[in-house]
């Protein structure tokens, strides 16, 4: 099968080391060593950052920063989807479906009941969101939950998505609820998760670990071996 992103001799910035792996469907964690620029990556294959050098091919075709842009959704970059608190949750969608739409069109009343944002609902455990609650006044996990059903809006038909630093929830048992998600969200769209830390929960379908460390390897193939065996059970 084709993989979503061949990444090859990709060079993100001046003096990096060259990157080169495939990411295919399902949920894919991209682990990557603290301080590593691992924002700047994400954002590259997004399309929101042009790299020094390499080739990023996109279901098979390469792609140019701009193209990628069109197809990628993204989120989790605090720069690039950080909400304010004090704003109440429908503004925003509204907003965010005016952008995802010819002008012309009118936005029902109900926003979770337009097409960009219904679909989205239940594979991300948002049926019961109160749109008139500020954002301040959300969970922890509906917060992000909301960032990425924005970021899906803003891309109604993208080819994948791409979630940065999956660690700034903080909390060990929230970020598995995320990820169980996550999960779901995959079996519809190809997912790939930043993270400075393994996969404990054996959320994963796969797993690309940049990790400088001779734990990189085998935590890829860990993560292989165990999905074959759940496969096989």
């Amino acid at each position: 099968m084709e993989p979503i992103f061949n990444v090859t001799d990709l060079v993100v910035r001046k003096g990096d080391d060259p990157l080169t792996f495939d990411i295919g469907e399902g949920l894919t964690l991209l682990i990557t060593e603290r301080e590593s620029g691992s924002s700047t990556l994400c954002m590259t294959l997004a399309g929101r950052y042009k790299q020094f050098g390499g080739t990023i091919a996109l279901s098979g075709t390469n792609t140019t920063p701009r193209q990628r842009f069109k197809r990628v959704a993204m989120a989790g970059l605090i720069m690039l989807d950080g909400l304010e608190r004090q704003v109440d949750t429908r503004h925003i969608l509204r907003e965010q479906i005016a952008w995802s739409q010819p002008f012309f069109k009118l936005i029902p009343r109900d926003v979770l009941a337009h097409p960009n944002v219904e679909p989205w609902l239940e594979v991300l455990n948002l049926t019961d969101l109160d749109v008139s609650l500020d954002v301040g006044d959300l969970t922890v996990e509906d917060r992000f939950r909301l960032r990425v059903l924005l970021a899906l809006v803003s891309r109604p038909d993208a080819d994948a998505l791409v979630i940065d630093d999956i660690d700034q929830i903080r909390s060990l048992r929230l970020r598995s609820v995320i990820l169980d998600d996550l999960v779901e969200l995959s079996k519809h769209l190809p997912v790939v998760v930043n993270s400075v830390n393994d996969d404990p929960g054996n959320h994963a379908d796969a797993i690309v670990d940049l990790r400088h460390t001779p734990e990189a390897s085998k935590a890829s193939g860990d993560a292989k071996a165990s999905k074959e065996e759940q496969v096989n059970a």
